[in-house]
Parts: structure tokens; C-alpha cells; sequence
């Protein structure tokens, strides 16, 4: 009998939309599935955690880096890893993002799924439960990023430890024994790490004090620093939503990072849930009305911007973790502070209208189905 070797077959389709094939096929998708998302449940802490997130770089050994790497060469990489990925056990989309179509890139940005870049982008792979990207080409050669609800970086790191080990098997990294994994910029080499978390701290910021909280639960050189919206347009940011990040060129290995970001998250939730408690024991009422008003304004506003929802979401994210509302869950309310940013809103709604009207509909209709 022939041996007969069966090419993984490329399907093109909306992405979400399964067809039949071996678990291992990449599937080509034009957009992404609006349906899911990393928010849609509440991780550890998840009443101040929003998320934690992983980056981590790799170079692929014995070949250029960064500017220096040549396009046919950078085209050979491409395909090797692409042969990898589908060979993969996780099921992994492949989305690609045309120079002159920025929608899904920002979508992708605004989910935190990629992370703001000079580089030129064109493809990224993102895993069908979305909590996984690999991206190619991003300054290294391969960006792994992973992205959990909740205090969940242990849980991220062994997922990407995994999957960065599928591909060394086959496209070994470029490492030294003396400056650990080589990048692009010779200074940065290292751990090749980023671990990032974003925490809700509104009472915090009612009391004028999130950097000072951050000083007091300080371990080693961690920053805060405010989360920008969608992180495409730097001149907003999430209501109350900061991003707590290890130092770059650190010095320290994968371990000693999550180590010094987890202590001090566990220092900042504790200075924001006693904030929590101060507002209460105080400003109660004034509290509960300020969630009520937010609820009441979402519900029945015609339109909204970007900012002003952010801010009533924020309200209502409190008013959730504090038990002042049964109106919605707290991953729903979290997952509405992304969604409703403006590239998901084009995205999501095929209704007429202008941004604020669309998003103004989405609010609503995410509300009634709780009320």
C-alpha cells in the first residue's frame, strides 16, 4: 500500500467559524471572534485584578536579527514557523493584518492581545480560546504572549513554557549561557520577559494615592503606571484601570519576576481593599448612588463616548465588587470596559449608526440581559 503524506489543509474562514478538519489545521480568519474573550471569567482576586499578562521574546539561532534580518530570509522563518504552529496540539488561527486595514489590528490592541509595536506586523496566530498569541517578527523573531483573568501569571508562564518549548524543538533559540536568551538590542538580552497585571483601583484614586500604595508594597523595580484604552490611541485610558509591570533589562530571571510582580500586587490589592472599606464606612451612600446613576445611564443613553462609559463602567465594576449591585457580574462588567472601546464597537455592531450610538446600543443591550 502507498504511503500517502496529507498536507494540512488552510481553510479561510470568519474566524469562530469551525470546519471540519485534524486538530492541528491553521485556519486563515479574516476577523476575530467577538464571542470570546480572556474576560469572560473571573480569575484569582479578580474583584481589584483585572488580568495578568506574559511577553515573552525569542530569536531563532543562526540567523539575523531585527533590521539586519533579509526578507527572503525572514519569508523562510515565517513559513518554519508556521509549520510549527500547525503542528501544534492547541488549535491556532491565523489572522492577517493588511497595511491598509488597521480595524483588527486595534481590536487585537484594545484586547490587550497585542501590545503597541513600531514594528510592522502583517500575521499573528492567536489561539482559539484566546489566551494565547504568537506573534511574528515583533522586534524578536517570535513573540509569545499569554493573557489570564484574574492573578493568574504562574498559570501563564507555564502555558507559554510550554508552547515556547514546542517551538525551540524545531527552531532552536538563540541563548547564552552567559546573557541568557539573546534579542535584537544586545542590552535586552536576558530573560526576554514582560509580565504586566492591570488592577482596578478607584478608591485608591479617590484618596489621591495609588503610586504611594505602590511605594509601600514595592518589591524590587515594578512600575505604574496608567493602562491606556485600546493602547492605539495614547491620549486615553481605562477609568481607574493601571498597569503594574516588571522593569525592562531587569536583570533578573522568570522566576524572580513573577516573585517580585506578585508580591507587589498582593501589596496594592490589600492598600485598595482597605481604601474599599474606608469608602464605605464613609461615603456609603454617596457610593451606592454614584453605581445606581451609572446603571441608570447606560441603560437608557441613546449614545456615549468612549470616555465617559469607561468612567460609568468603572463605577459599576465597584459598585459589583463591593456587593452595592446584583445587576451584573463582575466578568461581564470587565469584559464591557474592552468591548466598548471603538474598534470593538465597529466591530461587533452591524447596525447603522456612528460609534457613540453603536456603543450606546451594546451598553444597553448588555445591561437588559441582566436586569
Amino acid at each position: 500500500m502507498r504511503n500517502v503524506t496529507r498536507k494540512p489543509r488552510i481553510c479561510v474562514t470568519v474566524f469562530g467559524l469551525w470546519t471540519a478538519g485534524e486538530k492541528s489545521d491553521v485556519i486563515v480568519a479574516r476577523k476575530l471572534d467577538l464571542g470570546r474573550g480572556w474576560f469572560q471569567t473571573a480569575g484569582a482576586q479578580s474583584d481589584v485584578v483585572i488580568s495578568s499578562r506574559i511577553r515573552l521574546g525569542r530569536n531563532i539561532d543562526g540567523h539575523a536579527f531585527g533590521v539586519l534580518l533579509a526578507e527572503p530570509e525572514r519569508a523562510e522563518l515565517a513559513s518554519r514557523l508556521r509549520a510549527v504552529i500547525q503542528g501544534c496540539r492547541d488549535s491556532f488561527y491565523r489572522l492577517e493584518l493588511a497595511q491598509d486595514d488597521r480595524l483588527l489590528h486595534s481590536v487585537l490592541l484594545e484586547r490587550n492581545l497585542l501590545s503597541a509595536s513600531e514594528h510592522g506586523i502583517d500575521e499573528v496566530y492567536v489561539r482559539s480560546d484566546q489566551l494565547c498569541t504568537v506573534v511574528p517578527f515583533d522586534g524578536e523573531h517570535v513573540v509569545l504572549v499569554g493573557i489570564r483573568s484574574g492573578l493568574e501569571l504562574r498559570s501563564i508562564h507555564r502555558d507559554l513554557s510550554r508552547l515556547a518549548g514546542r517551538i525551540d524543538r524545531d527552531l532552536p533559540f538563540a541563548v547564552s549561557l552567559h546573557w541568557g536568551y539573546v534579542a535584537a538590542d544586545p542590552l535586552a538580552s536576558g530573560a526576554l520577559m514582560q509580565g504586566s497585571i492591570l488592577l482596578h483601583l478607584p478608591a485608591l484614586v479617590e484618596q489621591g494615592d495609588p503610586d504611594g500604595a505602590l511605594d509601600k508594597a514595592r518589591s524590587g523595580a515594578a512600575r505604574l503606571e496608567l493602562f491606556p484604552s485600546g493602547q492605539a490611541n495614547r491620549n486615553g485610558s481605562l477609568a481607574n484601570v493601571f498597569q503594574l509591570s516588571n522593569a525592562p533589562n531587569c536583570g533578573l530571571n522568570e522566576e524572580q519576576i513573577i516573585v517580585q510582580l506578585e508580591e507587589a500586587v498582593h501589596g496594592l490589592v490589600h492598600y485598595e481593599r482597605e481604601a474599599r472599606a474606608q469608602l464605605l464606612q464613609g461615603r456609603r451612600r454617596e457610593t451606592t448612588e454614584s453605581v445606581e446613576r451609572a446603571i441608570g445611564l447606560l441603560r437608557h443613553t441613546p449614545a456615549i463616548g468612549a470616555e465617559e462609559a469607561l468612567v460609568l463602567l468603572s463605577w459599576i465594576r465597584l459598585g459589583v465588587a463591593l456587593e452595592l449591585t446584583e445587576e451584573i457580574s463582575i466578568e461581564e462588567v470587565t469584559a464591557l470596559l474592552f468591548v466598548s472601546q471603538r474598534c470593538n464597537v465597529m466591530q461587533v455592531s452591524q447596525r447603522p449608526g456612528d460609534e457613540d450610538d453603536r456603543r450606546a446600543r451594546l451598553l444597553r443591550d448588555r445591561l437588559a440581559s441582566h436586569g
